[in-house]
């Protein structure tokens, strides 16, 4: 009996540790980086990926029901110039490759709402572009001339949000927040140029809301300044905003200008936001980004910060998932082959 009771205890422990662990995160922790869980409140903090210290995964993403997690981990040691996109349960088990090896970058993986593809970039050092991937079929399809970074699927499954390089922002090189079908067509800019005169204005990391409604996203200001003989990149301002799907009706968030994020999402159902951040001196040289990163919440509409982790080692690129299960591995259904890759795929027209 005490042994049946000590075994189902463990089991019961378990369970409320997994089942609550909806945030998944990268972190650089004990001199290795990895990837994490989470739950809300900071608690049960856990490591999944059990890899030596130069293995360095990254991009951790949740699938929409919360049982796999999809990231990027470099596979050429002596080189550390070809990522790979990796998927694994909920828990760390049954860890694969996804995409046929190939010379260069996968990365910015995110799952299409229904959970059964996947949209990437690629980078092979000659050129960069965009692809999707049918799980089921092995199907993959270019968007060539698309580089969608830090894309977000819609809840509904019909568009896609991303940033972009634009080269017509405030005057300079930055980042806006594009929109697209689901297949890749009809992309545009979201929001209208910035405000700021003679200014970069780098924006990024555009998320969904829960209800398909809204998006966010972080915008960062840099001016280039002249020090002595040589011009800086000067850091002038954070923002953490709020538009509509139409990309009006924008809310600032009431969190501090020196506030620098690695990485965003919604939480709690759209009622707070997940950020990693680092408090930074504005009006400084930004000659290098060493500063130490940790996870907070936001809560939109009491305005209040609650932070969630405290390590040296630094955390960024945060994930919420809203309806994460127990871990279930789906047999039968691993995507094992690479199928034929579509090329051709419809462009942006420059603007």
């Amino acid at each position: 009996m005490r042994i049946t009771l000590t075994t189902f205890c463990l089991i019961l422990f378990l369970f409320s540790t997994v089942a609550n662990a909806k945030i998944v995160f990268g972190s650089k922790r004990d001199g290795a980086s990895g990837i994490y869980v989470m739950n809300d409140d900071g608690s049960h903090i856990r490591l999944l990926t059990d890899k030596p210290v130069f293995y360095h995964p990254h991009h951790p993403r949740w699938s929409p029901d919360g049982t796999q997690i999809i990231f990027r981990m470099p596979v050429n040691l002596s080189e550390n110039n070809e990522y790979h996109l990796f998927l694994m349960n909920a828990s760390g088990t049954n860890v694969r490759s996804l995409i046929k090896p190939q010379f260069g970058i996968n990365g910015e993986p995110s799952f299409s709402a229904d959970g059964k593809r996947i949209l990437f970039t690629t980078d092979t050092f000659k050129k960069r572009g965009t692809n999707i991937l049918n799980l089921e079929s092995g199907e993959v399809i270019q968007l060539p001339d698309i580089v969608a970074n830090a894309s977000d699927w819609s809840p509904d499954g019909r568009q896609i949000v991303f940033a972009s390089t634009s080269f017509s922002i405030a005057g300079g090189a930055g980042s806006d927040i594009w929109i697209m079908d689901a297949d890749g067509r009809n992309p545009r800019k979201l929001l209208p140029p910035p405000a700021v005169e003679g200014r970069i204005v780098d924006r990024s990391s555009p998320r969904w809301s829960p209800d398909g409604k809204q998006i966010l996203y972080a915008e960062t200001e840099y001016t280039f300044e002249p020090r002595g003989i040589f011009e800086f990149l000067i850091l002038k301002a954070n923002r953490y905003l709020i538009c509509d799907q139409n990309g009006e009706h924008i809310l600032q968030l009431s969190i501090s200008k020196k506030w620098k994020s690695r990485d965003i999402d919604w939480m709690d159902n759209g009622e707070s936001v997940l950020l990693s951040a680092a408090e930074l001196k504005l009006n400084r040289v930004m000659l290098s980004n060493n500063a130490q990163y940790n996870i907070y919440k936001y809560h939109i509409a009491t305005k209040k910060t609650t932070q969630l982790t405290e390590h040296p080692g630094g955390d960024w690129k945060v994930n919420w998932v809203s309806g994460y299960t127990l871990p279930v591995s789906p047999t039968g259904k691993m995507p094992t082959q690479w199928g034929q890759v579509k090329e051709g795929a419809p462009t942006p027209s420059d603007e």
